[in-house]
């Protein structure tokens, strides 16, 4: 491996000869040689690199030499490729398998555009924070009640309303460090939200740093307790960097439950709200590891048919624990009752197992056979196939709980809308990847229908997103990454057919573009709080720019009339939890976000100030329209005759790709190895590095 130069060389502007582990000028000096990334300022010892690499070989070889035949993934794990970390839930290796013949080179870094901010992330800048008031206290132990709870139930209700009990309204000789532990987390995932509303002041990474006070005083293995705990620090991953690998904590809490049995029905009884509990705990477990193994390509913890323990039962927990039943299996699920805090968790592991069964057939080796040269017979298979999960998510979207007055982003129907689309998403691409073409472009209904479930998945984010309802994670960025690249790929299909500029398909072209131009300008805001997805962001709007020569320009605007605005602000308001709260400062700078509207409103769009990751609160500016006469229409329309008419010549993997991909690859870095942003990782060094 060929390693860049030093920063000690750098600085001293000498020329460095790249030895290992140590370059000349650094082992004369005897000093660390330390590689800095230029766009995280992630700090590597060339040691450290050397010697993930001999692991990494040494891994790759006894994984062939075991077993040959049975690896459960494709290209992301399989020896001798380029991207050994990449799966194809990022989005990245459908692109390896669909562009083979292009010729044209991926633009370089040195074109990315500077609207890209990457900030000198420090975690260890946040201090720890002590007890906030009982005030604050209480409203963050509501906003995980109502909110974080539908979602991911691993801990009870009343577990969690005791911890407030105990932390505030007990004397210290009853609180234990777990309590601490687990109240702390709860302040920090819940916080997460609340903050960027403007709704508390403290940073969530002051609780989590809290919490790690108390970690080594906590058991995290060896019962339910210890992976509660683990999953707490999961959840935590999704919005910040915690010094760990999130597939890693993902994989140790599925062993954990597997050593426990709570992937089987119980051996013995257990009271009703404990059984229920147990169930929640794996199921969470299941959907982390189904996600952060999608994402790096790597096989899953446990194969569904090892899995024998049912769903969690569709009832409240206020009805379980006041049921005289002994036993979980006794209790019987009412329609009036119907739906309840069960209800969503219910929707999200079903939705999860579908999309298991759509990668086991389209994106493992265990699936559709990939030959050189596949018949119609293989054809006819993939369609039956495609139909087959397309009809059962459909089903699964018909089945989705429905909340009269819904008051948390779960419970809202455009939220069961995203998750549906892309997940349909994913399964056209897998369709897609496996259809025999034999030379020619993939079926135009398919390419259709992945154009427009591309576009849905972000108009209905940014949507959500303008209103205030969501917030960002990195599932969210992935999505976003994976719809863009999409859309970008599709449309450069569909330009080729003359009867694609003269049908009724101009306006979903239409839609797209202003899609890719949205998804553009979120992920770049993503990047002031994960700076390890600022590659992503930079390659993004590169291929944005070059291929439809728009990136993130911002388009001409007019103010719109007082009444509009004053719907706007009054959206954003109704979905803030604590409207009475005096406003936040105005935040430093701004990014406009575009918000996808309704077809038959396309020409009509509004953007809405989008704070940036450090301010408080969320600043509601005029709203903009574009102008819809036909100087607006013609820039639109000008874009059919851009980058995208030559499918040849637009690729993502050409032959000579190493440069850009293995800075994409290295930005999944969070969930492989857990590597901070900062000079953290060398305080534990050795505790990452295990025994030699």
């Amino acid at each position: 491996m060929k390693l860049p130069a030093c920063e000690r060389c750098r600085i001293r502007k000498v020329k460095c000869d790249t030895y290992a582990p140590k370059c000349t000028g650094c082992m004369r000096g005897n000093a660390a040689c330390i590689i800095v990334d230029p766009l995280t300022n992630e700090r590597y010892t060339r040691d450290g690199l050397v010697q993930m690499e001999q692991k990494l070989r040494l891994l790759e070889a006894n994984a062939v030499a075991t077993s040959p035949d049975k690896v459960t993934s494709d290209k992301g794990i399989q020896k001798g490729t380029k991207i050994h970390f990449v799966g194809d839930g990022s989005g990245l290796n459908f692109f390896e398998r669909l562009s083979t013949t292009a010729r044209t080179r991926l633009p370089s870094l040195n074109e990315s555009p500077s609207a890209v901010h990457h900030p000198s992330y420090n975690s260890s800048a946040v201090t720890p924070q002590i007890l906030p008031n009982l005030d604050t206290a209480t409203l963050l132990i509501t906003h995980y009640l109502s909110h974080v709870q539908l979602h991911h139930p691993l801990l009870a209700k009343c577990t969690v309303s005791d911890l407030l009990q105990r932390g505030y309204y007990s004397n210290n000789a009853q609180v234990s460090a777990e309590d601490m532990y687990r109240l702390f987390m709860v302040f920090a995932i819940s916080s997460v939200t609340t903050y960027r509303r403007g709704q508390t002041t403290v940073h969530p990474y002051g609780y989590f740093r809290a919490a790690q006070r108390y970690a080594s005083q906590v058991s995290m293995l060896g019962g339910i307790a210890g992976v509660q705990n683990l999953l707490l620090v999961a959840r935590f991953a999704m919005y910040y960097h915690i010094d760990c690998s999130i597939w890693d904590i993902a994989r140790f809490c599925m062993r954990e439950c597997i050593a426990l049995g709570f992937h089987r029905p119980p051996t013995e009884p257990l009271p009703p709200l404990q059984e229920q509990i147990q169930r929640n705990v794996f199921w969470d477990c299941y959907v982390h590891d189904r996600y952060s193994s999608g994402i790096l390509g790597r096989p899953y913890a446990i194969a569904e048919d090892d899995i024998t323990v049912e769903l969690p039962l569709e009832m409240s927990e206020e009805i379980i624990s006041s049921s005289p039943s002994e036993s979980l299996s006794e209790l019987k699920v009412e329609d009036h009752n119907l739906p309840n805090g069960a209800s969503v968790f219910r929707f999200v592991i079903k939705l999860r197992r579908i999309i298991t069964r759509i990668s086991n057939c389209f994106y493992s080796s265990g699936g559709h056979v990939q030959h050189r040269r596949r018949t119609i017979t293989d054809a006819g298979r993939v369609r039956v196939d495609l139909h087959r999960f397309l009809r059962e998510l459909e089903c699964a979207r018909e089945h989705a709980p429905v909340f009269e007055s819904p008051e948390s982003l779960y419970e809202r129907s455009e939220w069961y809308d995203f998750l549906v689309e892309k997940d349909k998403l994913t399964l056209i691409r897998g369709a897609l990847a496996q259809i025999p073409v034999d030379g020619l472009h993939p079926p135009r209904e398919l390419l259709k229908e992945s154009l427009r479930c591309a576009t849905s998945v972000i108009e209905l984010y940014s949507t959500m997103f303008s209103n205030g309802q969501i917030t960002w994670t990195r599932s969210y960025f992935q999505i976003m990454f994976t719809s863009g690249l999409s859309i970008m790929y599709t449309l450069s299909l569909l330009k080729h057919e003359k009867s694609f500029r003269e049908s009724g398909d101009k306006g979903a072209f239409l839609r797209a573009s202003r899609a890719l131009t949205t998804a553009c300008e979120l992920m770049k805001m993503f990047v002031s709080e994960m700076p390890d997805a600022g590659r992503f962001a930079d390659i993004f709007e590169v291929l944005v720019k070059r291929h439809t020569g728009t990136g993130s320009r911002a388009r001409p605007s007019r103010a719109a009339s007082p009444t509009s605005r004053d719907h706007v602000a009054h959206q954003l308001i109704t979905h803030s939890e604590a409207p009475d709260k005096p406003q936040p400062p105005p935040p430093q700078h701004d990014i406009n976000v575009v918000s996808m509207t309704a077809p038959s409103r396309q020409d009509e769009y509004f953007d809405v100030s989008i704070p940036a990751a450090d301010t408080t609160g969320i600043q509601v500016e005029p709203m903009l329209s574009a102008p819809t006469g036909p100087d607006q229409q013609e820039d639109d329309l000008a874009m059919l005759d851009l980058d995208l008419d030559n499918f040849q010549n637009w690729s993502l993997f050409p032959a000579n790709t190493d440069n850009m991909l293995g800075q994409v690859e290295a930005g999944l870095g969070e969930y492989v190895w857990g590597t901070p942003p900062d000079d953290s990782l060398w305080d534990q060094w050795d505790f990452f590095r295990g025994p030699s």
